[in-house]
């Protein structure tokens, strides 16, 4: 409930926005947040994916939006279900508030059953049509800091890789007050 509380004054009162760091938003999220890498490339490494029908699907679709996208490839184990968990406590802060249109949680899998709860409606399951190592290990030559942690590419609207949240030991607050920066930015 704190948390929640906090999001909404974050959110709706004026006074949050007083320290804003606007254009140094990934500057002051490298501070505070170790598990955070500041990226800011316009191309990404091509996903190639299908949504659950089979059908296409591309980052392009979603540019509108800020993206928070996921990998769970089914051998990962642990690490990336604890990592799922503490999605769904950034899941539920952002969707109890107005960011809720803004933002889509794309997580690609080979896995059955990839995501922890129900899955809320800003949520999109997809396959990659190639073997998921081959994708993962495009993205991981982003942030070679963390060979082995799963990573959580963050794309501002526009497709702009923002940056990357690793692990799961990254703090929940600190990826939704991330994409509401993200999603104040114009």
């Amino acid at each position: 409930m704190k948390n929640i509380l906090l999001l909404i004054a974050l959110v709706a009162g004026r006074p949050a926005y007083a320290d804003h760091p606007g254009d140094r938003l990934d500057e002051v999220m490298a501070q505070k947040e170790p598990a955070f890498t500041a990226v800011d490339l316009n191309e990404l490494p091509t996903l190639n994916l299908v949504d659950a029908d089979g059908k296409p699907l591309d980052l392009e679709s979603l540019s509108d939006q800020v993206v928070v996208l996921s990998f769970v490839p089914s051998n990962c184990g642990l690490p990336c279900a604890d990592q799922q968990a503490l999605l769904e406590k950034v899941r539920g802060g952002v969707n109890s508030s107005p960011m809720l249109d803004m933002v889509t949680f794309l997580v690609v899998t080979d896995a059955s059953d990839p995501v922890p709860g129900p899955i809320a409606e800003n949520v999109v399951v997809a396959r990659a049509e190639k073997p998921m190592e081959d994708l993962v290990e495009r993205y991981r030559a982003i942030a070679p800091d963390h060979p082995e942690a799963p990573l959580v590419p963050v794309i501002a609207r526009g497709n702009r890789h923002a940056g990357i949240f690793a692990g799961s030991a990254f703090g929940h607050i600190n990826m939704i007050l991330y994409v509401n920066g993200l999603t104040n930015a114009h």
